[in-house]
């Protein structure tokens, strides 16, 4: 019988049958739960978010670091703050013109689908127009582009797609290995309906003015233009265990004890290259400590030296990495069969209250309710 205290709901003398039957329940749910699977899922869900942050990175470095032909960054995830879909980084230059761009570090089997959702976003993106001008630019927007960056491998899968549906998409395509970045053309093998040239040679015309950039010096200087990652460390949409990273770089050491300040994250986040305002740095930071708790990565430290100690007893960045990881699989594991525990829970309580209405009409039955799974 399993020692759990019934829910308040669960009236006096029910206790014993409500543990059994919970009991009953929680064995056979755990005893089918695909817990390997599972961590397996939440450790593909971490290599994904890395790739995908390490794009973002590639994408917004040349910009950054300096600016092809005047475009330079704005900000990581414009819009994230309303909570609407939106793209992964804003560029813009003096002329009024941005682009907004999405990296995806894989494309699916349907690229369709990749498609669809860069149109819905174009879309939200159009619609919050002036938000962006007020907010971000403190100007007009003359003219915008769209663009959507994947690794080189997936560039000619895509930019086919985009073309073929007749989407107005621009591909950049990043290499890995050589730590450079273009803009990816395909030739379609079909003609989308919505091109106004007849001429096959002025359709493909016409197909390249669509999938380069007006600005015809920016072409030229994204021609495998040097980039490099390091650049998007705080992503305020990602997992919690990403975004973590940032209490492991900004850590220090102080007699074989991890620990860190708020100050300390606040600085690392501010010099991010993300532009955020003071606000959002603030509420940032006390996600991410918040979090920490939570997973029992971060403690509160009875110490003067720092305001929270790192769980753990390593102390270089790459163990703590994996310790970080891991206490995030264990946490949303656990939460994962609290999940299970809850409907147990519900079942039985309802079960007991049914069997009890049965009884109050003199048609109860003997027979235990079943509280396996359906």
């Amino acid at each position: 019988m399993t020692n759990v205290d019934p829910p308040e709901s669960v009236l006096e003398g029910q206790e014993t049958k409500y543990r059994g039957l919970y009991g009953k329940c929680i064995h056979h749910k755990l005893r089918e739960f695909p817990e390997q699977s599972k961590r397996e899922n939440l450790r593909e869900e971490i290599d994904v978010q890395r790739h995908h942050r390490k794009l973002i990175s590639y994408s917004i470095f040349p910009f950054a670091q300096g600016e092809p032909a005047g475009y330079k960054f704005i900000t990581a995830e414009p819009l994230e703050e309303l909570g609407v879909p939106n793209f992964d980084f804003l560029l813009w230059n003096l002329d009024g013109s941005v682009i907004f761009g999405e990296a995806k570090s894989s494309i699916p089997a349907s690229a369709s689908t990749v498609v669809n959702q860069l149109q819905e976003r174009k879309e939200v993106a159009k619609e919050h127009k002036r938000y962006i001008e007020e907010e971000y630019l403190g100007s007009e927007i003359a003219h915008m582009e769209f663009v959507v960056v994947t690794y080189v491998n997936h560039g000619d899968k895509i930019a086919k797609e985009i073309i073929e549906t007749g989407a107005e998409f621009i591909t950049w395509v990043v290499d890995a290995h050589s730590d450079t970045l273009w803009i990816r053309q395909a030739r379609p093998t079909s003609f989308p309906d919505n091109l106004e040239a007849e001429d096959p040679d002025a359709m493909l015309e016409e197909l390249d003015r669509r999938h380069t950039h007006d600005v015809a010096s920016l072409n030229g200087e994204l021609d495998r233009v040097t980039t490099s990652f390091g650049q998007a460390d705080v992503l305020p949409t990602s997992i919690i265990v990403d975004r973590l990273r940032v209490v492991v770089q900004s850590r220090r050491v102080e007699d074989r004890h991890p620990c860190i300040d708020r100050e300390d994250i606040e600085e690392y986040v501010s010099n991010s290259a993300l532009n955020y305002t003071d606000e959002r740095i603030s509420e940032i930071v006390n996600e991410l400590i918040e979090a920490g708790k939570r997973i029992n990565f971060l403690s509160e430290w009875e110490d003067d030296r720092a305001e929270f100690k790192i769980v753990s007893n390593y102390t270089a960045k790459d163990d703590l990495e994996r310790v970080l990881e891991d206490k995030w699989v264990e946490w949303r594991i656990e939460d994962m069969k609290d999940e299970l525990r809850d409907e147990c829970e519900e079942r039985v309580v309802a079960e007991i209250g049914k069997q009890r209405q049965l009884d109050e009409y003199g048609v109860g039955v003997s027979k235990e309710p079943d509280t396996d799974p359906a």
